[in-house]
């Protein structure tokens, strides 16, 4: 009703005016019939009592029009006192309703990202969450909306800690700082850090706080993960509340990059088991962050049993500037990928200087979405005017079945936010499926409970479990005290939660090495990891090294001889990143080329600790 009422808030004033004008009609045709001489302005006098309940009470003959007037008049007072005191009266309500709650999710900012990854939280039919947002424009044209969903709105800011006692922080499972801002955003997880110092016996009451926060920034990204959980020596009673929290933060344009790098690996459309498999070849088109994030990601996980180093083929307007871009972040990536730079004009020339037939798969990404179909075509076209085997499939398939929709290279476009021209016509996306021409929505695709929330967990799952056997092999070397999973998994800071978590994405590559999966299916021949040869141990290894080199030369660590003394070693790898292992896997001593296979033995554990099976892929899958 009173949502009802906002809508109609324009009515309200009308409605004052005409009873005004009914009142003084009413009067003055009162003063006719009993022989009054009327006057305007004592009408319009008379009117304004009635709102108050005066002047009302008149003897003798009363009009229609005045009669309805009288009740009229004091019914708009009566609700105008409704409405007014209804507002605080049912924001004070909700404030104390949260007061109760427990394992419910903040969200700080509706962003259109916040917008999206709330309502796929309330489209969950298996279970309730519990929402609050903290928002502070009271204008924002999706409130209302959210409110009849059940979404408790606090109007305010943030990065007040009040604010975020309000909306019972101390009691949450989620805090998600999704403002546009990312300073504020950095500034939301530090107010909740200060509020669990504050309250540490309060906070210890309840589970771990997730705090997932939203960077853009590769610099502010990298320091928040370096140092934002880094404990403060001798301070540690200041800092017994942040034990309870868990920070991770995040890029819409990192998670769209490693959707799309883990959904269409090179080894699912071509071979690359074999030494005698040609390396992978990617072609990005962009120059925009997403397509730096394409590149880091494609980095970071594209390593095959073919064991040779991925080929990465970037097409930009400024070829030379995005390459001086990517090398002043990256400044070791072309230690471990082989990437080259072409301008469009170079690329889409004929003959065209890359070798079409040896592509694996092409990623688009550019700021606009006609730009993007645009490209995309011209791509395809290209692929099949220059390309002598890729041209022959094409045309093979398309007489099996009358489209090119499985024609290779497949073609995938990530499109950015705006997509008003894709939305428009409707046809756009089945003709480019039919040019085996894919578009994924980036907030669509990745603002989503699946994507930023669970995805993460099911990661850190494995993360965990690879940490922890870690752990315990150090524990049980260097004669030192374990604590249990959790707790070692505490003691780390996202950039080393990272390194965990980048060989849990990597297993999916090695299971499809040995031609398995892992499955929610039950039934199946599974794979006995006890039957795999010590060959393709060997090969298992060498990949998880060329991954782990891959890694620490992308986050800047540089070679050093091995130094004998072990706290020296520790402070040199966590504040210098320097380390003694960045050799070729046969310069390695055994111990460390054995732990190289460790990850991938531990998949038979995970997948029964997940209630899956790693079931062997059938001859025609």
């Amino acid at each position: 009703m009173i949502e009802f009422l906002r809508k109609l808030n324009w009515l309200f004033p009308i409605l004052i005016l005409l009873t005004l004008g009914f009142g003084m009609i009413g009067f003055y045709q009162y003063d006719l019939l009993n022989n009054i001489q009327p006057y305007w302005l004592s009408t319009f006098y008379l009117s304004i009592q009635l709102f108050v309940l005066e002047s009302g009470s008149q003897s003798g003959e009363i009009p229609l029009i005045l009669e309805i007037t009288r009740f009229l008049a004091p019914a708009l007072t009566a609700g105008g006192i409704f409405v007014a005191l209804w507002e605080p009266f049912s924001q004070n309500f909700l404030l104390f309703k949260i007061r109760f709650w427990k394992d419910h999710i903040v969200v700080c900012g509706l962003s259109k990202k916040a917008e999206l990854l709330i309502n796929d939280f309330l489209r969950n039919k298996n279970e309730k969450y519990k929402i609050v947002l903290i928002e502070p424009n009271a204008e924002h044209s999706s409130l209302n909306n959210l409110r009849k969903k059940g979404v408790i709105v606090i109007e305010g800011n943030a990065t007040d800690e009040t604010v975020l006692l309000k909306a019972s922080v101390l009691k949450a499972k989620y805090l998600l700082a999704l403002t546009n801002d990312e300073k504020i955003n950095i500034r939301i997880a530090q107010k909740a850090t200060n509020i669990y110092n504050q309250f540490p016996e309060m906070a210890m009451k309840y589970d771990i706080l997730q705090v997932i926060v939203h960077i853009d920034d590769f610099f502010t990204m990298n320091i928040f993960k370096e140092f934002h959980e880094k404990p403060i020596p001798g301070d540690k009673e200041q800092r017994r509340g942040a034990i309870k929290i868990d920070y991770h933060v995040f890029s819409i344009h990192q998670l769209a990059a490693t959707f799309m790098v883990d959904t269409f690996s090179p080894d699912k459309y071509v071979n690359l088991s074999e030494e005698t498999d040609p390396p992978a070849h990617l072609v990005i088109l962009g120059e925009n962050i997403s397509a730096q994030y394409l590149i880091l990601e494609a980095a970071y996980m594209y390593h095959f049993g073919n064991l040779k180093p991925i080929r990465i083929t970037v097409v930009a307007e400024s070829p030379d500037l995005f390459r001086e871009q990517i090398l002043s972040l990256y400044p070791f990536l072309e230690h471990t990928v082989d990437i080259r730079y072409s301008s469009y004009t170079a690329f889409f020339a004929n003959p065209c200087p890359v070798p079409i037939d040896e592509i694996s798969v092409c990623f688009i990404s550019l700021d606009d979405d006609g730009k993007s179909v645009y490209y995309a075509r011209k791509l395809r076209q290209h692929l099949f005017i220059q390309g002598k085997d890729t041209k022959q499939n094409s045309i093979d398939l398309f007489h099996r079945y009358k489209t090119f929709k499985f024609s290779s290279p497949p073609v995938k476009v990530l499109l950015p936010r705006n997509t008003a021209l894709i939305n428009i016509f409707d046809d756009v996306t089945s003709e480019l499926n039919a040019l085996n021409i894919e578009l994924f929505n980036m907030y669509e695709v990745i603002c989503n409970k699946k994507t930023i929330v669970d995805n993460r967990r099911e990661e850190d799952f494995i993360a965990k479990h690879i940490h922890y056997e870690w752990a315990k092999h150090q524990a049980e070397k260097h004669k030192t005290t374990l604590g249990s999973m959790q707790a070692e998994w505490d003691k780390l800071k996202d950039a080393q939660k990272d390194s965990n978590r980048l060989p849990a994405r990597h297993m999916y590559i090695k299971l499809r090495f040995v031609k398995a999966e892992l499955s929610d299916i039950q039934s199946g021949e599974e794979l006995k990891f006890d039957d795999i040869s010590e060959e393709l141990w060997d090969k298992i290894a060498r990949m998880e090294h060329n991954r782990w080199n891959a890694e620490k030369n992308i986050n800047g660590f540089v070679l050093i001889d091995k130094v004998s003394d072990r706290n020296l070693g520790v402070f040199l790898k966590d504040y210098l990143k320097c380390h003694w292992d960045l050799v070729p896997f046969d310069r390695l001593d055994h111990e460390t080329q054995e732990y190289d296979k460790y990850t991938f033995k531990m998949a038979p554990i995970i997948a029964k600790l997940n209630h899956k099976k790693i079931l062997r892929k059938r001859a025609d899958d």
